[in-house]
């Protein structure tokens, strides 16, 4: 068979080096890059895959006049990739965008809030800084209008017959302590500012605290609302193959393995494909079997570390527990087949009827499957490699103790914090706002959730290191005594008779043993 061959000049003597064509593909594909990205936003239109649904809405409803749309999703479901395509994807007329990203100015009061997000509209229209009056913080606390009065219609002017859109990206990283003002309030104040300059819209990009977007759509009852969740099969398809292609290929079967470990979340599709490439790079094996995705499982899991992180401080302590039974019971059905543990995972709970009762299991249950953590049966992770990494590093045994840690307050404290998403229809662009469970239907639930939680009572489970700890003590205490009764029977004052036990011990001990 013959080989393609290729010159390569060198600078050694001028010489020119003779190598086979497929050496040279193989070297530049051992060097190459890793495309896939994880830990930032997806800025580049080339490689971002799918959101075709969520870049229509918004188009739809821009063309339509809304001043303020609002998205919604977990973290890291790709919102700020999103948010940082529309300038590129979403077509209006007669508009430029803005973004501005609140989690960096979260520890800001408000004054000084305003003020980075002047610079950043000056900034991003390319508007020279000497034609435009840019307000200080000081100025913005003593005049509280002069953003909106002064500053607002010189970049109008800037613009001309053109609308503004503001980006507004993670709006509720916002934190009451550090801004100054409730953020009730600044929802109202970003709502003035809106409805009143025609030119001005807003995206609200939400999510990272569920309770705050019900708050959000109590101030814009009519806003359009759209939520950002999981890829859909051609999406996630595209994502896989497109950044790698003329590289690596991925048979069928490979595919099917990482949309079922990812479930089609975004981040986690990254970094099994990451983890995939490197391991291929490694290898020189360009073609990727479900085997080989089974492989960098471990290593997808150790990637993923700090999303998980974030994922699992999502939840309360109550929530912790059971998505770490569902975790297990899912385990366990896999190695035992156990149908009926298939369909209730929270009979692994049954034992620890003193911790909370069968009504909240069931409930908190259901605010799982709402917020996308568990299926819509509710007896499964929703995203397995979700799973696994709980199996690994939360078990069921640790999360009951750290609950029996807690007393009744942090009980309810975690209870009154559990952030539950807005129940929204799909067959409506609008949302119809949940009412809130105040006064005294919050009080009750509270408290029967209290009584349902008795994590005062004596546990009932040890470890094993517990259980050969007690033992061990319990040993040296027996031990204890019967010396101590040996030492009183041998030293006790009990007249003649003891005096010639205690002779009789000493010469039997000392003499010689008979042969």
């Amino acid at each position: 068979m013959l080989q393609r061959l290729v010159a390569i000049p060198t600078t050694k003597n001028h010489r020119l080096l003779i190598r086979p064509i497929a050496d040279i593909i193989m070297i530049q594909l051992k060097s190459q890059r890793n495309p896939y990205v994880i830990g930032r936003p997806i800025s580049e239109s080339a490689i971002f895959f799918g959101r075709q649904k969520q870049l229509g809405f918004i188009e739809e409803n821009l063309r339509q006049g809304q001043k303020v749309i609002l998205l919604h999703g977990q973290r890291r479901i790709g919102k700020s990739s999103l948010l940082q395509n529309i300038p590129q994807l979403v077509k209006v007329d007669n508009s430029v965008f803005v973004s501005f990203d609140l989690e960096y100015h979260s520890q800001e009061k408000l004054d000084n809030l305003l003020e980075n997000l002047a610079e950043a509209i000056v900034e991003q229209l390319e508007i020279p800084q000497e034609q435009v009056a840019i307000p200080k913080a000081q100025e913005i606390e003593e005049e509280k209008h002069i953003f909106c009065n002064k500053f607002l219609p010189q970049i109008y002017e800037h613009l001309k017959d053109k609308n503004l859109i503001l980006l507004l990206d993670e709006f509720d990283a916002l934190n009451n302590k550090h801004i100054g003002v409730e953020l009730e309030s600044l929802f109202k104040q970003l709502k003035n500012v809106v409805y009143k300059n025609p030119k001005l819209f807003a995206i609200i990009f939400a999510g990272r605290k569920p309770a705050d977007v019900s708050n959000l759509l109590q101030i814009f009852p009519e806003v359009p609302i759209e939520e950002v969740g999981f890829l859909d099969n051609e999406s996630i398809k595209q994502l896989i193959i497109r950044p790698v292609a003329g590289s690596l290929s991925y048979e069928p079967e490979a595919i099917e393995a990482i949309t079922e470990l990812s479930a089609g979340h975004p981040y986690f599709i990254q970094i099994l494909c990451f983890a995939v490439f490197s391991r291929a790079r490694e290898l020189q094996k360009w073609e990727v079997e479900r085997k080989d995705v089974e492989n960098i499982i471990d290593k997808a899991v150790e990637l993923a570390e700090a999303g998980f992180a974030w994922y699992w401080e999502a939840l309360s302590a109550l929530e912790k527990v059971v998505f770490s039974a569902v975790a297990e019971a899912q385990k366990i059905v896999l190695e035992k087949s156990d149908r009926e543990l298939e369909k209730d995972p929270l009979k692994l709970l049954a034992n620890y009827d003193n911790v909370l009762s069968r009504d909240s299991l069931e409930k908190l249950t259901k605010e799982l499957t709402s917020k996308g953590f568990l299926n819509e049966e509710g007896n499964k992770i929703k995203i397995e490699l979700v799973q696994r990494w709980l199996i690994q590093r939360h078990p069921l045994w640790h999360e009951i103790r750290e609950l029996e840690k807690l007393d009744k307050q942090e009980i309810k404290d975690t209870y009154e914090t559990a952030n539950q998403l807005p129940q929204i229809n799909k067959n409506q662009k609008q949302i119809t706002i949940p009412k809130s469970l105040t006064g005294s239907d919050k009080s009750a639930n509270i408290q029967q959730s209290l009584h349902s939680v008795k994590p005062s009572e004596v546990k009932i489970h040890r470890t094993k290191g517990e259980i050969w700890l007690i033992a061990g003590m319990i040993f040296l205490g027996l031990s204890a005594i019967a010396i101590a009764s040996f030492m009183i029977f041998f030293y006790a004052p009990n007249g003649s008779d003891s005096k010639n036990q205690k002779q009789n011990f000493l010469q039997n001990s000392t003499s010689p043993t008979n042969s």
